[in-house]
Parts: structure tokens; C-alpha cells; sequence
């Protein structure tokens, strides 16, 4: 399989998005070992402004495109971004997952996933049609 790399995001030739999913998944493991490292030395406050900067930050990168693949092959990178949200927070592995969201004040990555491309499609939409109505009073 061809594989090209722009601007963060693995681009594949069928456009499965797999081949960026696995980067992403190699990439974001790293933060396992050195969230449990930190967990006992560190704030709370720190390990969470370490998650949004670093495991936040890299799965909003391209998700409007690369969270549209199958849900096995994004399943992967749900769990593990609940196991560093368990880590970072300090908790059991029976933990409920909608209370670890709950307390970062984000969501889970299928949702953050439909948030992302509506937000897209409003500033589309609205953007798109305020610039179209200046231009055609520019022109009137």
C-alpha cells in the first residue's frame, strides 16, 4: 500500500485511513508509560494539561477526515485514549468512561468526531455565505 505523509496526516491509496491510524496509535502509546511514570509525581493539573497537549491535540489532528473509517479499525485508538485518560486521572480500569470524559470537559473520540464536522459544516455554511453576500454587494 502507498503511503504519503502531509502535514501530520498518513494519507493511503484507497483512502482507508488505516495506515494513519496505526501512526497515530504508535505515536500516542508512547504516553502510556510516561503517564503511569507521572501519575504519582505530578498534579493532577499538569497530567491534564500533558494530555491536551500532547493526546488531545494529535486525535483532533484530521479527525473531520481520518474518523470516517470503520469502527473496528478506529476502535483501537478509543481504547487507548480511555486507557491514558485512566492513567492520567489516577483511576481504576473499572472506572466508568463517561465519568473520565465528563471530568476534562471533552468527549469521547466518535463524538468529538460528529462535533468536529459540524462545527466545519456550520462555519461553512454561515462563513461561506456572509463572504458570498459581501462580495455581491462589493460588485453591486
Amino acid at each position: 500500500m502507498n503511503c504519503a505523509k502531509y502535514l501530520g496526516i498518513v494519507i493511503d491509496s484507497d483512502l482507508s485511513w488505516k495506515s494513519h491510524i496505526d501512526y497515530l496509535f504508535k505515536k500516542l502509546l508512547r504516553f502510556t508509560g510516561i503517564f503511569y511514570k507521572l501519575r504519582s509525581e505530578a498534579q493532577p493539573t499538569v497530567l491534564r494539561m500533558l494530555y491536551f497537549t500532547f493526546v488531545y491535540h494529535q486525535l483532533l489532528c484530521g479527525i473531520e477526515v481520518d474518523a470516517n473509517t470503520c469502527k473496528s479499525q478506529l476502535e483501537k485508538l478509543v481504547v487507548l485514549n480511555n486507557k491514558l485518560l485512566r492513567i492520567a486521572q489516577n483511576c481504576q480500569v473499572r472506572t466508568c468512561t463517561a465519568d473520565l470524559y465528563k471530568r476534562y470537559s471533552t468527549l469521547p473520540l466518535p463524538l468529538l468526531h460528529e462535533y468536529n464536522v459540524l462545527c466545519f459544516v456550520h462555519k461553512c455554511f454561515y462563513h461561506s455565505l456572509a463572504m458570498l453576500n459581501a462580495l455581491m454587494t462589493t460588485f453591486n
